[in-house]
């Protein structure tokens, strides 16, 4: 029995080892303070639902405008954004439009050139702007790198 159990703590023991090595290997920039690393980045992604959206980052700041869909034609610039890179080619982005009450958070896998989105709509309480949230996924195409 106290074998067992030594074998037992032995193999925890090295295999907890080798996941913290691996997982503090596969975060590194999971601490690092947020930056603008999509500067020169454009691309466009649509949503599963026909609805297309086009994307710049430069000086910090993002621009976007709907290209088909019911919005279209609509969008917003200069808008202050964050962003961290959390895996290869792998990176989360969020702002704050705060003159429309938005808040975006969106994830880009430039590898697999997925865009995976979650948005809250008119947070505001208001009687005329009801709150909406977003929570979709949508395919990359047009990606443009600035160099």
């Amino acid at each position: 029995m106290k074998l067992g159990t030594l074998i037992i703590i032995t193999l925890f023991t090295i295999g907890n080892g080798f996941a913290q090595n691996k997982t503090t290997e596969e975060n590194l920039y999971q601490f690092e303070e947020p930056e603008h690393l999509l500067d020169g980045y454009s691309l466009n992604f649509q949503y599963q639902n026909g609805t297309a959206i086009h994307f710049e980052f430069y000086n910090g700041m993002a621009k976007y405008e709907w290209i088909a869909g019911p919005a279209k034609g609509n969008g917003n610039q200069d808008i202050p954004y964050r962003s961290r890179k959390i895996g290869n080619e792998l990176y989360l982005v969020n702002w704050h439009e705060t003159g429309i009450k938005d808040y975006l958070t969106i994830v880009f896998d430039f590898e697999k050139m997925i865009v995976h989105s979650s948005i809250i709509i008119g947070y505001e309480n208001k009687p005329e702007r009801t709150l909406k949230t977003v929570f979709k996924s949508g395919i990359i195409d047009h990606l443009k790198i600035a160099e």
